[in-house]
């Protein structure tokens, strides 16, 4: 049986001996083109695959890696962040430095270790000519109130601006420090920014108007909303409680046909008397998680009307030649 099976095979091998051949070669010639074809195609393919990354990790050309960020909601989130590393970093990178304040801050306590930014919040609002919004983000940092504008661009979201505010003798936590009325047109809107300075016998309120340009903020107009002095040539015993008092009224004027937009402002100027002690100013803070109690200023005292308040009236219009307010008939 085994001798039968073995001619048979020699006799099949006998006839088809010459495609054999020919299948075995053209099956090694294939294979040889397909090795060569692989090591060829490897390195480019290496190549394209290596240039694909980077071109995803690398920012887009022309902007710098560091000065953007991928949403106003990190910025936010980061400078409330329980880690002070985060928080570092993000003060760093929006350059918000701390306000020297006493003789005994320490400053580089707070570079290396700030404490969370109090009374946070995160707005989109239109503040110059682009129909895009910005976004807006104030807090409290150092007992002093900071805002930062940022700005969309090709790379992202960018800090185009900032602006702080000297309050003194302000009840914290400053929750009026910054409005942004439409002064200009509807849908625009400007930053009202309010400072205060004084001492144990005078106090000035004023309020900032200003317009973002490009990247930048200017200032378009300026108004004392009060203003407390002592009352002078008085010479009777209560004179250190009698103070002149001028506050101002302000009202924003939208633009009509053929009228730009205006500015009125009413000023009432009176003669008080002030009387009684400071009530506490009462509020909580958000790094401690507690409530305090703080002496208010002396202006929060009863007052008594002693003269009638006299009132006067200025209008300002908008100049787009100066792209500011200018007083009316200048």
């Amino acid at each position: 049986m085994l001798g039968v099976f073995k001619q048979l095979v020699q006799e099949v091998v006998r006839k088809f001996k010459g495609r054999i051949v020919v299948f075995t070669l053209s099956l090694a010639v294939g294979l040889a083109l397909a090795l060569l074809c692989k090591v060829a195609v490897a390195p480019l393919a290496s190549r394209e695959e290596k240039r694909a990354a980077v071109n995803e990790q690398a920012p887009p050309e022309g902007c710098a890696g560091g000065d953007t960020f991928a949403s106003p909601e990190e910025v936010a989130g980061a400078l409330r962040s329980e880690d002070v590393g985060v928080r570092r970093e993000m003060f760093r990178r929006l350059f918000v430095l701390p306000g020297l304040t006493t003789a005994y801050y320490d400053y580089e306590r707070d570079r290396d270790f700030p404490e969370r930014a109090e009374g946070l919040r995160l707005r989109r609002v239109n503040l110059d000519r682009s129909p895009e919004e910005e976004a807006l983000v104030t807090f409290v940092r150092v007992e002093s109130p900071v805002a930062v504008v940022l700005k969309r661009q090709a790379c992202g979201w960018k800090a185009v601006a900032a602006v702080s505010s000297w309050l003194r003798f302000e009840d914290y936590p400053y929750e009026d420090w910054l409005e942004t009325p439409e002064a200009i047109q509807a849908g625009r809107h400007l930053l009202l920014v309010r400072d205060s300075t004084g001492d144990a016998t005078r106090y000035t309120r004023r309020a900032r108007l200003l317009s973002l340009v490009g990247d930048h903020l200017e200032q378009v107009a300026e108004i004392e909303e009060e203003t407390i002095s002592p009352f002078e040539n008085y010479k009777g015993d209560d004179w250190a409680e009698l103070k002149r008092r001028r506050t101002a009224t302000v009202e924003f004027v939208p633009p009509s046909a053929g009228s730009p937009a205006r500015l009125n402002v009413e000023y009432r100027e009176e003669v008080v008397r002030y009387s009684g002690v400071e009530p506490p100013n009462v509020y909580w803070r958000e790094d401690d998680g507690a409530w305090h109690q703080a002496r208010g200023h002396w202006r929060t005292r009863h007052r008594e009307v002693i003269k009638p308040a006299v009132v006067s009236e200025e209008q300002f219009v908008w100049s787009e030649q100066k792209s500011r307010f200018v007083k009316a008939g200048s």
